[in-house]
């Protein structure tokens, strides 16, 4: 076997286990999303990484096959509207005083 097919063969193997580990970081991510309080949130800025992390990835991996690519696109979406979806840490403030 030549270095280029072994190298060809080590980056799909390599491309294969990143999406295998692409996948329940995103269900991490909109997990955290869903559960923080606001923008200014520990957990909203571990959701964050995790998408900023994901997306890299995605646009690294070569040989992801177009509907693997299409699937974890559309999770990144879906993740960073859960993101823009949570409130800043002033309206939460606004809502908590208005239950006093």
């Amino acid at each position: 076997m030549s270095n280029q097919a072994k190298l060809a063969e080590l980056r799909a193997k390599t491309d294969r286990e990143l999406l295998t580990l692409i996948q329940p970081e995103l269900d991490r991510g909109m997990a955290l999303a869903n559960v923080a309080a606001s923008k200014g949130s520990p957990l909203y800025a571990q959701a964050e990484k995790v998408y900023e992390t994901v997306m890299m990835l995605v646009l690294r991996i070569a040989g992801l096959r177009r509907r693997d690519r299409v699937r974890a696109e559309r999770k990144l979406k879906e993740l960073r509207l859960a993101l823009d979806q949570v409130p800043a840490l002033a309206k939460v403030l606004r809502s908590m005083n208005s239950f006093g």
